[in-house]
This record gives structure tokens, sequence and C-alpha cells, in this order.
């Protein structure tokens, strides 16, 4: 019986978690976008490179981490440049109109933009069939929820 209600409450905790929206992705614990990944990184050094948290900043209600106070000055000094698209959440599932968490070290740059995925079978898809046409399809996504909030 204990086991059932334990069973039961750790579902709830985790569904409940999963149906609120925030507009940046911080995952399911904490509060730091990008699983604490430098974002400035992925453009400079083409890496994931984990932040430290003695350089992070404030942003969309987020924290987000930066291996060094270069990186965090980057970032502060135009968040818009360097923050991935559709929030941190993967962009493969908001092509398809849902919500995921992402795999910090699964990512591309398209046009100057960074675009995460949870899996690298997502970012697979996007390339193989087209770009460009699963970007309108997540911003379509991307923008219905924004008007919800």
């Amino acid at each position: 019986m204990i086991q059932k209600v334990l069973i039961t409450a750790v579902c709830l905790l985790f569904s409940t978690g999963a149906l609120a929206f925030e507009q940046i992705n911080t995952g399911y614990f904490g509060n730091s976008a990008l699983h604490g990944y430098d974002a400035p990184r992925y453009f400079s050094e083409a890496k994931a490179v984990e932040g430290d948290s003695n350089y992070e900043f404030e942003w969309k209600g987020a924290l987000w981490q930066f291996a060094d106070a270069n990186s965090r000055d980057l970032f502060a000094a135009n968040p818009e440049q360097y923050a991935p698209q559709y929030g941190g959440y993967c962009s493969n599932q908001m092509s398809l109109g849902n919500l995921s968490d992402i795999d910090p070290g699964v990512w591309l740059i398209h046009k100057g933009k960074l675009y995460f995925f949870g899996h690298e079978a997502g970012r697979k898809r996007w390339q193989s069939t087209g770009i460009d046409a699963r970007i309108k399809d997540a911003d379509k996504h991307w923008q219905a929820l924004l008007a919800q909030e």
C-alpha cells in the first residue's frame, strides 16, 4: 500500500511539472537554463561547454551559466543573439507541437540561431526533412504557447 501511495505521489509530482510552461526551459529541477551550459560557446567554439556558477546572469526568470566572465558579458549585452530558440526546449518536439527537455550536447546552429534537441534522432529528422520547414512548424507552435501565457 505504501508503495502505491509513493508511486502515485511521484507520478503526480512529475506530471504537474511537465504541464507548467515557462518561457525558458530549466528542466524539472532548479532554475538553470541549458542545464548550466554556456550559450555563447556554441557559437564561438562549436561545442558544448559547461558553465560555472561563479559566472551567472539572470534573464527571463532563469539563471544562465557561463564558463568565464567574457561569455557572461557577451550574453548579457545581447541575450537574444545567443539564447536558444524556443526557450531552450527541444526544437524537434516543438515542431511537432510538444514541449520536451533537451540534451545540451545535441544542437545545431542554422542561419545564426541556436537550436537544441532531446536526442540525435530529432536533429537528424530536422536535417533530413528540411530545417527551414521544421522551423516554420516549430515557430507556429511556439507562438501559440507564448500567446497562452
